[in-house]
């Protein structure tokens, strides 16, 4: 009974620490390794400002980051150590569906606060957990967006999906399948790979079938870039079929990866151009990027760690000097503060107000550029 109530002693005891620390497990090598440092980097350019600027109420706020490899196994015994030995207040930044899905438990049992994970999935939205504060739109308004383009807009009626096969890839298929049944519409075809493999030949081969006008990809960078290599060269795939990506994929890494050939691909994101935007904090973004890491790239991934740093941070603003956990934990419930836009939010927890529009773009002449039609109010 005692080590049951252990989580909720703490939990209730007042915060004396001088710094905030934070404990992030991601991909910071392998062949994911981009998502995880720079999610990491827009991170702690936010949060290396906060700290030269006296933190929140003379605490610093750090992250202490373990690598995972983007693989399960690892990153339940890196959350176990960051709970246990690094004694982090607070989970954040946590990479990935699959990764999330094993150690969301462990937060719930330990009583730890799960801020900004990198995933849209569902069960951090529905139904709600108040330790959990998402700082992007979920996974199902990424498709219900490509798929209202596609279907809506343009009015396509053959989709095929290639998806990663695990957690992530399979809820995504259940969302496109929901989606495009809304329209009277059925998927035509898919096709998976392994998670962190290029096995990509026999989705190709099985999306080949079904002669496509839109493949929509639910994947990482590398095995999307090799899959619509792949399809462009096919004989069997129509050349103007279209490839619709959600924002597990970086886009300006996948550009590179097909040498600037663009054509027929958007892109889903959950944060608006971190070249273009004239939303203010794009712009701090970009300001703090040029101070602190002037020969990195700008990126939507480093945006959105940058987004999910100030958010955290505006939580421990809210609560003045003296605070317990269980207080913060409360405070992520009423979270309203709004990053990137005006509105109010549209997100379905109603919990995550920074970053709850799906932005759709397409890469021409060497820039990207908005399509779609706009859900501003």
């Amino acid at each position: 009974m005692l080590t049951l109530l252990l989580p909720y002693y703490f939990s209730n005891t007042k915060f004396e620490g001088t710094i905030i620390r934070l404990g992030m497990s991601g991909p910071f090598s392998g062949g994911l390794n981009s998502v995880g440092n720079q999610f990491l980097l827009g991170a702690e350019i936010y949060l290396q400002n906060l700290n030269d600027h006296g933190g929140v109420y003379g605490r610093k706020i750090e992250i202490v980051a373990k690598d995972d490899r983007y693989e399960p196994k690892i990153a339940i015994e890196n959350v176990h150590e960051l709970i246990e030995k690094e004694k982090v207040f607070a989970l954040f930044g946590i990479i990935g569906t699959p990764v999330t899905e094993e150690v969301f438990p462990i937060a719930i049992e330990k009583r730890i606060p799960f801020v900004g994970a990198y995933s849209g999935a569902e069960f951090l939205r529905n139904p709600p957990n108040p330790i959990v504060l998402n700082a992007r739109a979920g996974d199902l308004d990424e498709i219900e967006k490509l798929v209202q383009y596609y279907a809506d807009d343009l009015k396509y009626k053959r989709f095929a999906l290639f998806y990663q096969n695990d957690s992530f890839g399979r809820a995504g298929l259940k969302g496109v399948k929901t989606a495009l049944s809304k329209r009277n519409l059925v998927l035509v075809g898919e096709g998976s790979y392994k998670r962190n493999t290029l096995s990509v030949g026999n989705a190709l081969y099985e999306i080949e079938l079904c002669n496509p006008e839109v493949i929509l990809m639910i994947g990482s960078t590398n095995p999307v870039a090799e899959f619509i290599k792949r399809a462009r060269k096919s004989t069997k795939i129509r050349q103007e079929v279209q490839f619709g990506l959600f924002s597990f994929v970086e886009p300006k890494p996948l550009i590179d990866l097909l040498h600037g050939q663009g054509k027929g691909i958007t892109f889903a994101q959950v944060v608006p151009s971190p070249w273009t935007s004239e939303v203010e904090e794009v712009e701090n973004y970009r300001v703090l990027m040029r101070k602190y890491y002037p020969k990195e790239a700008l990126g939507h991934v480093s945006l959105e760690g940058y987004f999910a740093a100030r958010m955290i941070t505006e939580v421990f603003k809210s609560l003045g000097q003296d605070f317990t956990k269980e207080e913060f934990i409360k405070a992520l419930g009423s979270f309203s503060k709004t990053l990137d836009e005006t509105a109010v939010s549209k997100n379905r927890d109603e919990r995550c107000k920074c970053l709850h529009r799906v932005h759709l773009s397409e890469y021409v002449d060497d820039d990207f550029y908005s399509v779609g039609k706009s859900d501003e109010q």
